[in-house]
């Protein structure tokens, strides 16, 4: 019998993080560098406080992105995610609270410290079975119909 696929399976470990008082340029330029479509916002203390996705970014196009702090445009976090538990309850609480990431913190720890991020896009991944790093030679261009 195949053993159960668990977050922590899945998972991103570790997380890209800005404090609720960093801009939106600096989130976005965080986001940028690291390829990453999310940012967990923390408290100076640690403490997970939101997230802030790149569709969050997305209605401030235009504006000037100094002028708002990620305070303002982070989703609080409300959810405390076990690394433990079966990857069919993070999907189930995806599709409920229409969630592309969710936060994994460690349950051991006495603050809410994150430890991972699990994002839509990792389950897919897993679900075509395509191992980290070798999409990039999957991909299939759509032929062009003058050069047949």
């Amino acid at each position: 019998m195949e053993e159960p696929v668990r977050i922590c399976d899945l998972m991103h470990k570790g997380v890209i993080f800005c404090y609720p008082d960093d801009n939106l340029k600096e989130v976005a330029k965080m986001m940028h560098l690291n390829h990453f479509r999310s940012v967990v916002v923390l408290h100076e203390s640690g403490e997970v406080w939101g997230l802030i996705s790149i569709m969050d970014l997305i209605p401030y196009y235009g504006q000037n992105l100094e002028r708002f702090c990620a305070e303002e445009v982070m989703r609080p976090y409300q959810i405390q995610i076990d690394p433990q538990w079966p990857i069919e309850k993070a999907i189930d609480l995806m599709i409920k609270g229409k969630f592309e990431h969710l936060i994994i913190v460690d349950p051991h720890a006495g603050m809410k410290r994150p430890i991972g991020i699990l994002s839509s896009y990792d389950i897919v991944r897993y679900m075509s079975h395509i191992k980290i790093g070798h999409f990039n030679y999957m991909l299939k261009l759509a032929s062009d119909p003058e050069s047949s």
